[in-house]
């Protein structure tokens, strides 16, 4: 960039480029087109042209790789001066119109023609230019004052600070750049400053109105500078875009709104702390395209806060139109769409068709024309923050397969213009650049490759809307269950169904594996018409690892049983006589699926599920299981009591566990003597227990009757270990403990015993059940917390269940 020694006029008057097309063409000579300027050349000044500029790209390119050039991050922040000389000097003269200089107005518009120049000019921005040169005072006199040479540094982009023996009007102090020290000498110089002092550490300037004084400043690199000199020309982001935001180019805006997301992520996150979250107090400065965020003591974070600041801020961007604006995209080289092509075939047959709910899978878009890509800039849109673009397809969902939805599926969108369901199904990694924009937003989720779904659901109707979107956009149908069959989503799932097949005589099955919160495996199974549910038994429950394969054996005849006096919980389908029922090397259970919904979070129809629990009980009651009673509770009970014991001693706690051990120490020795439970075990009905009486293990059907399944940790002993552990769990409300409420402890007691009363014995050793069952479910819970302690839910769980406990328990 040269030295300006006086600008006559700058202003952003002129509207975006006509044209967005760089070509070449060959008439009565050659022209470069790039936009709206076109510039005519001789075959040999072409031949210059082309021959210089692919050597010395590919040099610069060498160099932008090797130095990780960015632009856009901070404008002009990359110091070093880069200039490729190799074979510069061009062998040709101009031939056409050497001379000529010539405005002209054409049916386009006007055409500016500067020797083999031609600017092509709308109309009218012509006349504002016309006007401005009019206007222009050539001659007119240099910086002179302490205002104008400021302005004249800023003009040239001189990176400076005020600094010591500046007086406003009279002295300019200046700190400057060391790199910049010849570019001050050169403007003092042109407009007339004389040099007064020029030493290393300090140089002097004298104006006819004002003296310079400049220290070199070796501390701050170019880019605090441009940060620095950036904020200089800040302005209200609000007016900014409202001014300008049509106007900006759309990587611009894409990065403008990318710090936005991400600082709305890190106040949801917690992590922006006395920053201001009100969008209208935000500022922006355009030379380093930087959002500034002002100091706010009272401002608030967490989501609520990033709630409010994410409306106000999409409120901005709607009414100025903002909120949907694609950046570039930049389509990929033919290698690598070969490769992303590949993985789209096989994500779509992985993530999509492997769900036996998925009937058919239509793609379109990008991925069926073969011009996916990745964007020059992060294009967002509402919370989402894309680099690449998104895979488009849509799934017809099987008729009988509605509610198997794959809890995989992200929902985003209840109908779209087209009638159907908005899921983003997954997604797939970009090849590269990904690393850049993570570094810029840390707190932004990005997306690579969305794998973005219209799901159709056949029950909704529009099958009209849905055929038509398909035709207007030419999908194709690339999976068709019917034509091709099941699909798995890995050998683990194929081997799984071969395996069920032999072991039941299925003919097809389809298998899913389910994501729930337990160490054992369970999996959705669709055979011949029907669904299951297969469980693998990895773990234990309330007895010893060792005796997993029993525990299932006694669970398969509890279940079996509690069916047949009129129980309803999911029935399980028995592998003939004398085959062992191992799947994967493991005892399985392949259970029938019941209809219904498991109610995890509040509020819980416990005037129906305490009394379904006081069911399974009381048909035990009036006629006994026929079932061996080798899990007994008090081996559950030694073996948490221990394992409290053990706990108590390790120095790692919280100080509010550990607090809470201390508190808890008085009811475990009132636990620990046999004799003690012995007595309140003889005090309470006698019965194969559930075992682990929680929301989860609830299913409530349509007609609102509820079902217990999961029996896993199922034992032999006194009922009151099934009522106190529902009590306790119902009140807790699983992973809501925000949620927890143990006014619902007594509520359902009172619900199970108007099924089944409560005897006098049992009513009065309710504290002592109180302090045996909450010490057994306080260990669990450090047990969990040792193994996994950054989950706060288990520290939340724990100490809600010892507050209780306390507050409830008996000790002598």
């Amino acid at each position: 960039m040269g030295v300006i020694k006086k600008v006559l006029y700058r202003g952003n008057i002129l509207g975006k480029p006509r044209h967005r097309n760089f070509f070449l063409d060959m008439e009565e000579n050659i022209h470069i087109h790039y936009r709206d300027l076109r510039i005519e050349l001789s075959r040999g000044e072409f031949e210059d042209f082309a021959d210089t500029f692919a050597k010395q790209s590919g040099e610069l390119l060498g160099i932008i790789r090797e130095k990780n050039y960015q632009d856009g991050k901070l404008a002009n922040a990359n110091q070093d001066d880069v200039r490729i000389w190799t074979e510069s000097r061009l062998k040709h003269e101009v031939k056409y119109h050497p001379q000529r200089f010539s405005l002209e107005e054409c049916g386009d518009g006007y055409h500016f023609h500067y020797r083999n120049y031609k600017i092509l000019i709308d109309k009218d921005e012509f006349r504002q230019i016309a006007r401005l040169f009019a206007a222009v005072d050539v001659d007119g006199p240099y910086a002179s004052s302490y205002e104008e040479v400021m302005e004249l540094l800023d003009a040239n982009e001189v990176d400076y600070l005020l600094d010591a023996g500046n007086v406003p009007g009279e002295v300019l102090g200046i700190a400057v750049a060391q790199y910049h020290i010849p570019k001050i000498r050169d403007i003092f110089q042109y407009i007339g400053f004389a040099v007064e002092k020029d030493e290393a550490v300090e140089k002097r300037y004298q104006g006819p109105r004002l003296s310079v004084i400049v220290r070199p400043d070796p501390q701050r690199t170019a880019q605090d500078y441009r940060r620095l000199r950036g904020a200089k020309s800040a302005t209200r982001l609000a007016d900014y875009l409202a001014q300008f935001g049509k106007a900006m180019d759309v990587d611009e805006l894409n990065q403008l709104k990318c710090q936005a997301l991400d600082f709305y992520f890190a106040v949801n996150a917690g992590e922006a702390r006395q920053v201001d979250t009100d969008p209208q107090t935000w500022l922006y400065a355009p030379a380093n395209r930087q959002v500034i965020f002002p100091y706010n003591p009272s401002a608030e974070t967490g989501k609520a806060s990033a709630d409010k600041l994410y409306r106000a801020w999409s409120a901005l961007l709607n009414g100025t139109q903002l909120g949907f604006v694609k950046p570039h995209k930049q389509v990929l080289p033919a290698p690598e769409q070969a490769a992303l092509a590949k993985q789209v075939r096989e994500a779509l047959m992985r993530d999509v068709a492997a769900y036996a709910a998925v009937d058919k899978i239509h793609l379109m878009g990008s991925a069926l024309r073969g011009d996916m890509g990745r964007y020059s800039a992060p294009f967002v849109h509402s919370k989402l923050a894309k680099l690449g673009s998104d895979v488009d397809i849509l799934v017809e969902i099987d008729p009988e397969r509605e509610d198997d939805i794959p809890a995989a599926w992200d929902f985003y969108v209840a109908e779209a213009s087209n009638r159907c369901a908005i899921y983003h199904v997954g997604q797939i990694p970009l090849a590269a650049g990904a690393d850049e924009w993570k570094s810029r937003y840390p707190h932004i989720p990005f997306i690579h490759h969305l794998l973005d779904a219209y799901v159709y659901f056949p029950s909704r109707g529009h099958r009209e809307e849905k055929d038509a979107f398909l035709a207007k956009f030419k999908a194709q149908l690339f999976y068709d269950r019917a034509r091709d069959g099941i699909v798995y989503r890995g050998e683990e799932e194929q081997r799984i169904g071969q395996r069920l097949a032999a072991l039941h005589g299925f003919r097809q099955v389809a298998v899913e594996s389910m994501k729930v919160s337990t160490e054992n495996a369970l999996y959705k199974v669709f055979a011949d018409g029907q669904a299951w549910v297969l469980k693998l038994f990895k773990v234990s429950g309330n007895y010893a690892s060792n005796r997993v394969a029993e525990h299932t054996v006694y669970e398969e005849k509890l279940v079996a049983q509690l069916k047949e006096r009129g129980i309803p919980t999911a029935g399980i389908r028995h592998v003939p006589e004398g085959v062992e029922g191992y799947v994967e090397g493991f005892p399985a259970l392949l259970f029938e699926r019941i209809p219904g919904k498991v109610q995890q979070r509040p509020d819980y129809a416990l005037e129906r599920i305490a009394p379904a629990l006081a069911n399974v009980h009381r048909v035990q009651m009036e006629r006994p299981l026929a079932l061996d009673t080798s899990f007994p509770y008090d081996d559950t009970c030694m073996m948490w009591l221990k394992a409290f014991e053990n706990y108590q001693k390790n120095s790692g706690h919280s100080p509010e566990v550990a607090k809470a051990f201390a508190a808890l120490a008085p009811v475990a020795m009132h636990c620990f003597p046999g004799e003690n439970r012995a007595r309140w075990f003889a005090r309470s009905a006698a019965l194969h227990n559930h075992g682990d009486v929680t929301p989860k293990n609830v299913i409530v059907a349509d007609s609102g009757e509820p079902r217990f399944f999961d029996f896993n940790n199922a034992f032999y002993g006194p009922r009151m270990a099934d009522v106190v552990d529902g009590a306790f769990e119902f009140s807790l409300a699983e992973k809501y403990i925000h949620l927890a409420d143990f006014a619902r402890f007594d509520a359902f007691i009172g619900h199970y015993a108007e099924r089944s009363p409560l005897t006098a014995e049992e009513r009065e050793d309710l504290p002592h059940w109180i302090g045996l069952v909450g010490l057994i479910k306080f260990t669990k819970e450090i047990r969990v917390l040792l193994d996994r302690p950054q989950q706060s839910l288990r520290c939340k769980r724990a100490l809600a269940i010892a507050e209780f406990t306390l507050s409830r328990a008996a000790t002598t």
